[in-house]
């Protein structure tokens, strides 16, 4: 997840790696927080395949910076991550959808359209799964454990209900 926030980052500013955090803790604050020990590899990754390059260039303090930019490989890139998500992993699905529902608006037609589809659907699964664990006489769930997946089940709900605004 965190290539596709500064890939999406980087298709809206050039910025510095400092400012990529900067961004991610002020527009996603509620999904990720990655520490700079995170965002350099992701960063020498994407630049090892193209998708970001940067200048150097000295700040007025006289310290040597990197601006990062997004490549057209970059953009398609980024396209290819936010399509092909993985939404299976139950502790993840939340926090993942509702960052691919922010940076949605890099996709258009056809491939916004696919990506709500996979997201209503992927999130409808993970509302039944609920449903069935809520329901089933056999599960030994305490009442703060019920309240805890009624709450789940909730946000689930309330995310699909987004997707369809969308």
């Amino acid at each position: 997840m965190i290539e596709i926030l500064i890939l999406y980052i980087l298709n809206r500013y050039d910025v510095t790696i400092y400012k990529i955090a900067k961004t991610i803790e002020t527009n996603f604050f509620a999904y990720a927080k990655p520490s700079f020990g995170t965002i350099n590899p992701a960063l020498k990754r994407l630049e090892a395949l193209g998708c970001v390059e940067f200048i150097s260039k000295i700040t007025e303090g006289g310290k040597q910076s990197k601006l990062f930019s997004i490549t057209e490989f970059g953009k398609r890139h980024l396209k290819d991550l936010m399509l092909d998500v993985p939404l299976q992993n139950p502790s993840n699905i939340l926090n993942d959808a509702s960052v691919l529902l922010f940076c949605l608006d890099f996709l258009g037609g056809e491939d916004r359209a696919e990506l709500l589809r996979k997201l209503s659907n992927h999130l409808n699964i993970y509302k039944i799964e609920i449903e069935k664990k809520l329901s089933d006489a056999y599960s030994d769930f305490s009442e703060h454990q019920q309240n805890v997946l009624k709450a789940t089940y909730k946000m689930t709900d309330d995310l699909i209900s987004a997707v369809e605004k969308c």
